[in-house]
């Protein structure tokens, strides 16, 4: 899988922009997780083709990449990066353009799009918490270690394994 520059960068500029008023690399980081995790999930093509690995802190794009896009990002001007002050600890990523949304298929834009409102009000470690519950930080033991995408099969996002519906309690011999 060869990582996708140009949605990278416009998945950037649509969270930045849609995913809440304190997105900060690390919420940045996670999003782009449950967007990436969920799409292959769907339907084994991840959005950004980005490399992800193990952290204490949680799944986070592979670093060296994540950080470099990111400052390349802001050298060209298409994003600002405003550091923390003492007034508000957390850096934040300000869109100086709009993203590019032709660039997505609309299967991507509506994972975008789901994204970032289901996660709009969550902060960092609120996402930090989810993320280290669902299996591909589970399964995966070192931290640095790349985590392989077929994991996102396990995660159960749409309750394809709960036994908890109608068809499997009539199944089962249970009642309704």
């Amino acid at each position: 899988m060869r990582f996708n520059k140009e949605k990278f960068k416009n998945a950037v500029l649509y969270l930045a922009k849609y995913g809440g008023n304190n997105v900060g690399k690390k919420k940045l980081a996670k999003l782009l997780y449950f967007v990436d995790f969920t799409l292959y999930e769907l339907r084994e093509k991840p959005l950004t083709k980005i490399d992800y690995v193990k952290m204490y802190y949680g799944l986070m794009p592979e670093p060296k990449t994540f950080y470099s896009e990111l400052g390349e990002l802001k050298t060209k001007g298409i994003i600002d990066i405003q550091s923390p002050t003492r007034v508000d600890p957390l850096s934040k990523i300000i869109p100086k353009d709009d993203p590019k949304m032709e660039i997505f298929d609309e299967r991507e834009k509506e994972w975008l799009q789901k994204i970032a409102k289901q996660y709009r009000d969550k902060n960092a470690a609120d996402l930090e918490r989810i993320m280290k519950s669902e299996p591909p930080y589970q399964m995966v033991e070192k931290d640095g270690e790349v985590v392989p995408y077929h994991l996102a099969f396990y995660r159960n996002t749409f309750g394809e394994m709960n036994l908890k519906n109608e068809t499997d309690s009539v199944a089962l011999g249970g009642a309704k």
